[in-house]
């Protein structure tokens, strides 16, 4: 039974957050690894998680996040962060400006890696792109999406609400599933 885990992050924040949603300890533990570039998020946290856990000799934890647009065939994908060091989120929204179709899909994988290999988890929640960033919680595109069904951006939620319905979510659900973490009474 895993009852702590180890992510790979420099982002206390972050790990914390995990803790939070798997309902155990999480520890951050910083590595410098070649992530490679690709716009499928699994195909970078498989290749991550596998380079993990060689640098840390024991079972990790990686993730990573995309934002698709189904107007840009699937860009920014995994490069959001890359897209959003470059321009920002005002920059992307200018990019975004003309796009009639503003459908956008977020995506948390999950990489967890061991003796037995690499095992990604995947969660996808579809919504729209904003025209304006509008609130003031959480980071990176948080103030541009607004989850299908929802009339507030994630950065308008509280982070509770958005925790219990974010794609990390879905991520984290399919992860305590795939690990038989799941018990009665965190199902």
């Amino acid at each position: 039974m895993i009852d702590h885990l180890s992510l790979i992050t420099g982002n206390a924040g972050k790990a914390a957050e995990y803790a939070e949603l798997l309902e155990m300890p999480v520890t951050p533990v910083q590595e410098d690894l070649l992530e490679i570039q690709s716009l499928d998020v699994e195909e970078v946290v498989r290749h991550k998680a596998h380079d993990a856990y060689l640098a840390h000799g024991a079972p990790v934890l990686v993730d990573d996040t995309a934002l698709t647009l189904l107007a840009w065939n699937g860009l920014p994908g995994a490069l959001i962060v890359w897209f959003l060091k470059a321009r920002g989120v005002e920059g992307l929204l200018t990019m975004a400006a003309e796009e009639t179709d503003r459908t956008a899909t977020v995506t948390t994988a999950i990489g967890y890696a061991d003796a037995h290999g690499v095992q990604v988890f995947t969660g996808n929640l579809h919504g729209a792109l904003t025209r304006t960033p509008r609130g003031t919680n959480g980071f990176g595109y948080d103030s541009i999406f607004v989850p299908d069904g929802h009339d507030r951006t994630y950065a308008e939620m509280t982070p509770e609400e958005k925790n219990e319905l974010s794609h990390r979510r879905l991520a984290v659900n399919a992860l305590r599933t795939g690990l038989g973490l799941t018990t009665e009474t965190n199902a």
